[in-house]
């Protein structure tokens, strides 16, 4: 991908370290009593954890995209396995990989785009 990430790749890296940090914080905490609006509501928040992951990752290391979302891909499966073995209250749900795998696929689809753009205006 030759398009430029809007982030300086610096500020990017940290951000990505951080929210990787803060996702498996919250994925491995109680889960609070919250009311649900739709059935599917944990399947959206994984994909969009994982859509910024990507895009934080990609931000990061512009020239990687598919050795970041493979590492992303593997962080899932890891955090699911984690919540497995180490947690009383969490189950690990291989459909939370299924939907970490969507939020890295509408990155990685908007990356694309983004570059296609830059392309465009060049």
């Amino acid at each position: 991908m030759n398009c430029v990430p809007i982030l300086p790749s610096t500020l990017s890296r940290a951000c990505f370290a951080v929210a990787l940090i803060v996702i498996f914080i919250m994925a491995m905490i109680p889960l609070p009593e919250v009311l649900n609006a739709f059935s599917f509501q944990d399947k959206l928040e994984h994909s969009a954890a994982f859509l910024v992951l990507m895009l934080l990752g990609w931000s990061g290391w512009p020239n990687r995209p598919w050795p970041v979302a493979a590492s992303l891909l593997l962080y899932g499966v890891l955090i699911e396995l984690a919540q497995h073995f180490f947690t009383l209250n969490r189950v690990g749900d291989p459909w939370d990989v299924v939907a970490d795998s969507s939020g890295l696929l509408i990155g990685g689809w908007l990356i694309r785009l983004y570059g296609r753009r830059d392309a465009l205006s060049a």
